[in-house]
């Protein structure tokens, strides 16, 4: 059987979909376990590392590097926003919270003057 190349995308999404279904199937049996979630967590972080190796791998490693640091420049960029907007929000909470007003002590009563 010889596979066409119109054929590759057809492949390609039924395997997804059984892996989607079978995925499905196990999480509601026992995802919210702490096993469960151990093996999402690791199966992420393979899938991570599977998709940086195969990315690595057919860019090559010149045109990766240069991707590297394109998105180390946008992550940056992407902090620094972040990080004013934090501020901004802790400057604006600050300067909107009124001063804690001074307690105005009880009066003391008055002696009877006998």
């Amino acid at each position: 059987m010889r596979i066409e190349p119109w054929q590759t995308p057809i492949m390609v999404m039924t395997g997804i979909i059984v892996l989607d279904f079978l995925i499905r199937t196990a999480l509601r049996r026992w995802g919210d376990t702490v096993g469960g979630k151990r093996l999402r967590t690791a199966a992420l972080g393979a899938l991570t590392a599977l998709v940086l190796a195969v990315g690595v791998a057919a860019l090559g490693p010149d045109l990766a590097d240069q991707l590297a640091s394109v998105a180390a420049a946008v992550a940056g960029i992407v902090a620094l926003w972040l990080t004013y907007r934090s501020y901004q929000a802790l400057s604006v909470d600050g300067a909107s919270r009124p001063a804690p007003d001074k307690q105005p002590e009880p009066a003391t009563p008055a002696k009877p003057e006998h």
